[in-house]
């Protein structure tokens, strides 16, 4: 079985960059043509037509140009049945199109719950017909606060199934260093230092073809500084970093979170890329040039300073 981390980095190169755009069902915000699939505040299906619709635009101009997209999943919980329908359609428009998927859940609890997500999202759940897969996505975004003994069914779900996680290290929001930023009193180091030690020692037991690890890390374009000490200590992690465009990070607030083969990192714009579109009667076809051209325009930035942290 070709790991996660292994078939992740085969599409990076594909597409020549690590770019990710994020998909963050925002309906007051969508044109016209989406949110005039609603009829009212039950229409699960119009609203679930509202959001593909939508997200078929924002695929079909930018499933040739970067490797993966990331859907939020609160974005689509916060819109009931039609929401978590979308969600799954998105899912598959995004496999369709050769797309990697990336779910950003932040999932976690203890014992057989933690197995219950893992289940849901990267494996398989039992019913008496046969294996229902209800989301099957390539890699979930995990927090590690419940303890490493939470983490495990995740991890090994990776190792059954083929797929990755991404676990919160260190995080894009500037509330982050009130626990990220902690300093732990025996050690002297911060949290974030002692997370990555953890993640690094797991990440080296998963090590796949290209070097890298399907055992990876949340990494905000917000702290350069934190992130070239974490490059150092997680050497075989892939880094997903978020807080690029609309938090403020930038292409060069990001070079250090790739290694010296300008590999190790997928960087993630949502409403940066998605959102803003200053005419709510825009056509689909005027919607998906604009959709377009921000995607080509973070590629070509974040393709720059990857050449300039390779000198």
């Amino acid at each position: 079985m070709i790991s996660a981390a292994d078939r992740l980095i085969s599409c990076i190169k594909k597409k020549g960059n690590p770019c990710v755009v994020g998909l963050d069902p925002r309906i007051p915000e969508m044109p016209n043509w989406a949110k005039a699939r609603i009829s009212g505040p039950d229409d699960h299906e119009g609203i679930r037509d509202a959001i593909v619709s939508f997200h078929k635009v924002v695929l079909d101009e930018v499933c040739n140009l970067v490797p993966a997209v990331k859907p939020q999943s609160a974005f689509f919980e916060q819109y009931g049945l039609g929401g978590l329908l979308a969600l799954q359609e998105t899912i598959r428009m995004a496999r369709e199109r050769d797309l990697f998927v990336i779910l950003d859940a932040k999932r976690n609890d203890i014992s057989s719950t933690a197995q219950a997500y893992a289940n849901a999202c990267l494996g398989e759940t039992e019913i008496p017909t046969g294996s229902l897969k209800a989301l099957d996505v390539d890699y979930l975004t995990v927090s590690p606060f419940l303890g490493w003994d939470s983490v495990s069914p995740f991890v090994d779900a990776c190792a059954e199934y083929g797929k990755g996680l991404f676990i919160l290290v260190k995080t894009s929001n500037p509330g982050s260093a009130d626990i990220q930023d902690l300093t732990e009193s025996v050690s002297g180091k911060k949290v974030y230092q002692l997370l990555s030690e953890s993640v690094a020692d797991v990440a080296s037991k998963t090590i796949g073809e290209s070097g890298y690890s399907s055992i990876g890390a949340v990494v905000g374009a917000t702290y350069p500084n934190e992130a070239k000490l974490l490059r150092e200590l997680m050497p075989t992690s892939i880094f997903l970093v978020p807080g690029y465009g609309a938090q403020g990070g930038t292409g060069d607030t990001i070079a250090h979170c790739f290694n010296s083969d300008g590999l190790g990192a997928v960087v993630n714009s949502s409403r940066g890329i998605t959102y803003g579109i200053e005419d709510p009667a825009s056509s689909e076809s005027a919607v998906g040039s604009t959709i377009r051209k921000r995607t080509e325009k973070m590629v070509q930035d974040i393709t720059d300073a990857i050449s300039c942290r390779l000198g």
